[in-house]
């Protein structure tokens, strides 16, 4: 006696495997049985012919850690197939936290894209166990698999100083990568194009990242530039993995330069030659030409030494907005420009704001702004950033198609949305966001499986699943196979769409009937059900 039967189904298992017709029975939490069930008997039934069943989506790549607990019932990513998130990503995190720093931390936050949620952040636990320990409490409708972030590691010791770590200072640093590592972590982030990140230098990367080996974690590293350095900051990602004797995962793979534009095979050969020279390598990708980030990443680095307070101050400076337009206008060696990378004012767009008083400009370019406020650019970037108090995001046109599909069609890419769980109602319903939070998986297949044929339905799923498991490092998830937990989602490969764009974002994908969570209906025939089985992954 089954709890739950799919009949009927087309199994595509996450193997990359070709699909098989048949059954699932699931008992509990797990798969119980796969194959020719008509005879046997089940509580509750689901009839797939015609769709596919497959594990659920594993989103490689979100910033969901504080939106799972605002709304746990994670609906963007529930629709789009998700069952599993992966957070802690691009060195972005909330724990540990160090009391002495914790206001350091809030305002960093407050920039980033958590911060553009509409209420005061608060950090109600100081270890990486604790933080766990309340999202668990919480009771998400999806699983959680946590990564440590390099900023909080790094601001509960230097807050927001340019200086090299000393002796002292990093030897702490490593003693709260092991905790939190010891205490749940799966693996090392790092955001280098962030603060405090384009602080560090590569050897107190490396040496953070002995901490995670002994652990079987892995480092993803937001880069520190995806423009002009991008080939040079792909080198010093391979050099930590070598020095740290641990796999390297490059977040958000992508070619934001016009300057090098179409040498994504360049890349990708550049990644499997380090994988010959003994580096484990692996990487993610969104599948749009945009990207989302804060208004506040257009500032030069040292706009932010001494924290978020200080670049507010700097701000109201005449000679110091000077200086800024002049190193956005000439560039900084090394530092990624977004604003040049772009190219373009009207390609950066406002995705969200926190004042009432402003919410006029989402949805706006800074060009359209500027002209309406009869102001320079810079002008309009640096007032709009004092009065928000640079908790703004902004969406940017960083990428062109082919390098993006290229990417999406290599053997090792998985998927992740750079975006965390939304809502088109409550609180996590908030400005114009990328529609990446909404219709990254059922993009995948229904642009660059369907339409574009980029890649196969089987190629897809394993990108979405399997792959992801295995970098993880968890247990019995990713794939269709008997005794492994049931992450099931059931799809009509002619009909999963996503739906969300640029002026229209929050729409949910279609397509998509049925979501299982560890052996629970979370969605049922294209409804949300009020049930919350998610869980934190742990490593076996």
């Amino acid at each position: 006696m089954f709890d739950l039967k799919i009949s009927n189904g087309k199994i595509v298992d996450g193997s990359g495997s070709s699909p098989v017709s048949g059954d699932i029975g699931i008992i509990g939490d797990k798969i119980a049985a796969i194959g020719n069930l008509r005879d046997s008997q089940s509580k509750s039934n689901i009839d797939a012919c015609g769709k596919v069943v497959c594990p659920g989506f594993i989103d490689m790549h979100t910033h969901s850690d504080v939106s799972v607990i605002y709304d746990h019932h994670a609906n963007s990513k529930i629709y789009d197939g998700v069952t599993t998130e992966v957070i802690g990503n691009c060195g972005i995190g909330v724990a540990p936290v160090n009391p002495e720093k914790k206001k350091l931390l809030i305002d960093y936050l407050g920039t980033r894209l958590i911060g553009s949620i509409p209420v005061n952040i608060e950090l109600n636990w100081s270890s990486f166990k604790e933080y766990l320990e309340y999202v668990a409490n919480i009771s998400p409708a999806l699983n959680i698999a946590p990564l440590l972030a390099h900023g909080p590691v790094r601001i509960a010791e230097l807050g927001f100083s340019m200086e090299k770590a000393n002796t002292e200072e990093l030897k702490k640093m490593k003693d709260r990568v092991r905790s939190a590592m010891s205490e749940g972590a799966l693996g090392f982030t790092s955001g280098l194009v962030y603060l405090p990140g384009a602080y560090t230098t590569e050897g107190e990367l490396a040496e953070l990242c002995k901490e995670i080996r002994p652990f079987g974690g892995f480092y993803a590293t937001h880069i520190r530039n995806e423009g002009d350095c991008l080939f040079e900051s792909v080198e010093e990602a391979i050099n930590v993995g070598k020095a740290a004797d641990v796999p390297v995962h490059i977040s958000h793979l992508k070619i934001c330069s016009q300057k090098i534009f179409g040498k994504a095979e360049e890349l990708l050969k550049r990644l499997d030659d380090a994988e010959r020279e003994g580096v484990e390598i692996s990487f993610d990708v969104y599948p749009y030409d945009a990207g989302m980030t804060s208004l506040s990443a257009l500032m030069p680095p040292w706009c932010f030494e001494g924290g978020v307070e200080n670049l507010l101050k700097r701000l109201h400076d005449r000679e110091t907005r000077r200086k800024i337009k002049k190193d956005i206008d000439e560039g900084i060696p090394g530092w990624q420009n977004f604003a040049q990378c772009a190219g373009n004012w009207n390609y950066v767009t406002i995705a969200s704001v926190v004042n009432e008083s402003n919410k006029w400009l989402e949805g706006k370019s800074i060009e359209e702004i500027s002209q309406l406020q009869g102001k320079d650019p810079y002008d309009a970037i640096f007032d709009l950033l004092i009065m928000e108090k640079a908790r703004i995001q902004i969406v940017i046109r960083l990428m062109q198609e082919e390098d993006i599909a290229r990417i999406i069609s290599h053997k090792k890419a998985m998927i992740g949305s750079d975006g965390m769980s939304l809502s088109t109602e409550g609180v996590l319903s908030f400005g114009k966001p990328h529609p990446r939070a909404f219709g990254t998986h059922a993009r995948i297949l229904s642009k660059y499986v369907r339409q574009m044929q980029r890649i196969t339905l089987e190629e897809a799923v394993k990108k979405m699943t399997y792959l992801p498991a295995r970098r993880l490092g968890v247990d019995k998830r990713g794939l269709l196979k008997e005794n492994y937990y049931a992450d099931i989602i059931i799809f009509d490969p002619d009909e999963v769409q996503d739906k969300g764009i640029y002026s229209d974002p929050k729409q949910y994908s279609e397509g998509i009937s049925t979501v299982i969570v560890n052996g629970k209906m979370v969605l049922n025939n294209g409804r949300h059900i009020e049930v919350f089985p998610g869980r934190i992954l742990e490593r076996p």
